[in-house]
């Protein structure tokens, strides 16, 4: 540097003392961190915001590549010495910085620091370690380090002096706790022996911080000395390990050698004679017990237990004394009013015993049992309470025949089947959701016949048919059906009206409370043609007596021109019936997050099942299990949709569960196959439950699914929103809104 400085004659030395570093491809934007090199020891630290690491003695880390002749330098980047000497003649010379002649490249570094460390003639090695200087740093940074300083020093004295204490008081309780053990063995032939419980012996020993005192309360009996039950959970001491402890510690009390208690050995051996003569006895009983339960008893004083204890009590596997939680043999049959249940009430079955067995039950009994009642063979039961169950007998009793009687004049009804209908006779429509609840609630007998509530009152349900505005139905009987000549309706458990015959709509008058003739009735006509076809419409074909056989038993053309319908009085109003369908399809097509069920189909053609599955009223409480499953026919998967959800989205969910391509997914509904990729579920009537199934064509080749994602990210046109979940989306099913008609 002597060409660059005012008197060239001198011979300077500089040392690269700092490097700062641009990270980032623009001069107007980026990071930047600073290189310091430590001069007390030579150590390079990186700075990067709150991150400080070390490098180690080169400046860019000690794994960095490196080259050490100064002439090899890199073309690009920076080459950075660890010292440059002037020696006047314009010659630079690479000092040793951590090495002689260390060269550095770098393409990011764009300010060099350099710090004179010489000015003599005979510069001597600009690596040696320099004194730290206190008073190059501000007063403020000197202040606090110096606060930081004497506050870690403390801190390390305080660690130094605690550590030391306390290892002192861990030695010293290693040895306390190794003296006791060993003089802690107590002398066979020395009755002089101390009872310390085993748990405070173990936590003493274990702990570093010892229990406060000594206790023996878990050893101790109700009696203030040790029992031989509590053997297992004390040990002997000698008398010099007690007396250590108990100096130190206290507590107690103190149970020597002579406290062994007396009263609870003898209980002991008393209830060990006592089990032995019991299960003796019981065993000379057994055969009475068993006569008993068999209905046999002697002629001599007898007594009432319960039928089911005596059962127990037979097959105890344990023969010995009843336990505490034993109830006694008469507890089931004592009432609320503190007298014998009669016995065909719950649970109060009896059995008569002689009175030989019933003392022997008696006298085990009631040392564990409080307050066990005597009931003797000739005791009569609380009046009270027989009354109270003679009354729920003649309910039930009167129930069971109600329900027999309507069995009987319903019986068709009752099955469920429907029967063949003919035009010209007259009939009634009830909801088919009550007629699916009087079939219930007549079918449950036994014990349960008073289980399920009565049906609604008829006269009730007919009027919540009628609508206010038009006194109109305002629900459409189920449709007929027409095969070989004869008429039948379809059946339905929730869903529309059912037809009855007027026979059977006179005894429900009677039976739920209805005015016969405020029912809605029916009857069977033709429509002029097949189009004009109107549930509820007064217009039709008139028929008579003459053409009724021809009605029924004509040419098969003749019902393809003139299709039958049911015919209502009062009429179906279709204004708001169709009002109420519409509200229920808006909300069908709204749905969310529910589960649809998709089959992968290997054969050629799906089963049987399968295509049909969909028309089936999916059970709502079932548990679907969410993993692909394995079937007959492949596999099976259940997947959460929306009815906002496109059928590009179903065939990724498909693609990702089952692994078919979505160029290569045939999927369907039934029989239709289903297309469209932009289409919503709902466009396509595809509905919670429904079941679709789906087969590879195998025609494109197989790929990753998150190609498929990023290349169709942006390119998915977005569906018109504005009239979701409306009827007035042009591609919604028509068959959805056949069954919605409007008036004019």
């Amino acid at each position: 540097m002597g060409k660059r400085l005012s008197n060239p004659t001198s011979s300077y030395t500089y040392e690269l003392a700092a490097i700062l570093i641009h990270k980032g491809t623009a001069a107007n934007s980026g990071h930047y961190v600073a290189h310091i090199k430590d001069e007390s020891n030579g150590q390079w630290w990186e700075f990067d915001d709150e991150t400080v690491s070390k490098l180690g003695l080169h400046p860019f880390g000690e794994n960095l590549g490196k080259t050490s002749n100064k002439d090899d330098r890199k073309p690009q980047g920076i080459s950075i010495e660890g010292s440059v000497t002037n020696n006047n003649n314009g010659h630079q010379e690479a000092a040793s910085s951590s090495s002689p002649g260390e060269m550095f490249s770098s393409t990011d570094a764009y300010m060099l620091m350099y710090k004179c460390t010489n000015k003599d003639g005979n510069a001597t090695e600009s690596n040696k370690i320099m004194e730290f200087n206190n008073s190059l740093l501000p007063h403020h940074f000197l202040d606090e380090i110096n606060e930081q300083n004497a506050s870690c020093m403390k801190s390390c004295e305080e660690y130094q002096s605690k550590k030391g204490s306390h290892l002192a008081y861990i030695t010293e309780r290693r040895q306390e706790v190794k003296s006791i053990l060993i003089e802690a063995p107590a002398n066979p032939e020395d009755n002089s022996y101390f009872w310390i419980s085993t748990d405070w012996l173990r936590q003493w020993a274990d702990n570093i911080t010892p229990p406060l005192s000594i206790d023996n309360g878990p050893i101790q009996c109700e009696h203030g000395k040790v029992p031989v039950s509590k053997l297992t959970s004390m040990k002997r001491l000698s008398a010099a390990a007690w007396q250590k402890l108990f100096s130190k510690y206290g507590g107690g009390p103190t149970l020597s050698g002579d406290d062994f208690c007396m009263v609870c050995l003898k209980d002991g051996a008393k209830n060990a004679v006592s089990a032995d003569v019991y299960r003796d006895r019981k065993e000379s009983f057994k055969n009475l017990a068993e006569a008993a339960l068999a209905g046999s008893c002697s002629d001599s004083p007898s007594y009432f237990i319960s039928k089911a204890w005596l059962t127990h009590w037979l097959r105890r596997k344990n023969a010995g004394i009843l336990s505490d939680a034993d109830n006694g043999p008469t507890s089931a049959l004592r009432c609320r009013h503190g007298y014998l249940l009669p016995e065909h009430a719950p649970g109060a079955k009896r059995v008569s015993v002689p009175e030989s067995l019933w003392l022997f039950l008696y006298q085990t009994i009631s040392e564990k049992v409080d307050d066990v009642v005597t009931f003797p063979s000739d005791c009569q039961p609380c009046k009270i309470c027989s009354q109270e169950l003679s009354d729920v007998a003649s309910v039930e009793g009167n129930l069971r025949a109600v329900k027999l009687e309507q069995r009987y004049k319903h019986e068709k009804l009752i099955s469920g089947k429907s029967f063949a209908l003919r035009p010209g006779e007259k009939y009634y429509l009830v909801p088919s959701s009550w007629l699916s609840e009087w079939r219930a609630y007549i079918t449950t007998t036994g014990k349960n016949i008073s289980s399920l509530p009565e049906p609604q009152s008829l006269e009730a349900v007919v009027s919540s048919l009628i609508c206010e505005k038009h006194s109109r139905l305002l629900q459409k009987p189920l449709d007929l059906v027409c095969k070989r000549g004869s008429i039948t309706q379809k059946t339905s458990n929730n869903d529309g009206l059912t037809i009855i015959p007027e026979y059977d709509w006179k005894l429900f008058s009677e039976e739920w409370s209805a005015t016969p003739g405020k029912g809605i009735s029916a009857e069977i006509a033709f429509s002029k043609d097949a189009q004009d076809k109107v549930h509820g419409s007064s217009e039709a074909m008139p028929i008579t007596d003459g053409n009724l056989d021809q009605s029924l038993y004509g040419a098969n053309d003749d019902f393809g021109a003139r299709e039958p319908y049911v015919r209502t009085d009062p009429e179906v109003c279709e204004e708001c019936v169709g009002e109420r369908e519409s509200c229920a399809l808006v909300q069908k097509l709204n749905y969310q997050n529910e589960d649809i069920h998709v089959y992968f189909v290997r054969g050629k053609a799906p089963p049987k099942s399968i295509k049909e599955a969909s028309k089936d009223v999916p059970v709502s409480d079932r548990r679907i299990s969410k993993r692909s499953r394995r079937t007959s026919s492949g596999n099976s998967i259940s997947l959460k949709v929306s009815g906002s959800t496109s059928v590009y989205q179903l065939k990724l969910m498909i693609w990702e569960s089952l692994g078919i391509v979505k160029e290569n997914q045939k999927l369907h509904k039934g029989n239709v196959e289903i297309e469209g990729d932009l289409a919503t579920l709902a466009d396509k009537s595809i509905f919670p439950g429904d079941v679709l199934w789906v087969r590879d064509s195998e025609i494109f080749e197989n790929r990753d699914i998150a190609d498929e994602i990023s290349e169709q990210k942006g390119d998915i046109l977005q569906v018109e929103e504005g009239f979701r979940g409306t009827l007035l989306t042009s591609s919604v099913s028509a068959q959805l809104c056949q069954g919605i008609t409007f008036s004019e």
